[in-house]
């Protein structure tokens, strides 16, 4: 009978603690634009569905407080929901 690896579970061990100076091998370190990207691609993710009504009034709460809805606005705004959240939890 054949063996499979284990299902992959939500969580990323390492990747999401990347930072600069921690690969060294010379062909990241010399090309600065593929090691960001390499290091930004590996940070964790969260994906949020939102129903149609949610996500309109979101992006429009989002333009409201950060003057516009690009992402690193949307990105500002659910990073704050997040600490405000887990600050709210201890």
């Amino acid at each position: 009978m054949a063996k499979f690896r284990k299902h992959p579970t939500g969580e990323w061990p390492f990747y999401p603690r990347l930072k600069e100076g921690d690969i060294e091998h010379e062909y990241w370190t010399s090309k600065k634009m593929y090691h960001q990207a390499f290091l930004d691609d590996r940070k964790g993710r969260l994906v949020v569905l939102m129903d149609g009504d949610k996500y309109d009034a979101f992006i429009d709460k989002v333009k409201e407080r950060k003057g516009n809805f690009w992402t690193i606005s949307i990105d500002a705004a659910l990073h704050e929901a997040i600490d405000d959240w887990m600050a709210k939890e201890e």
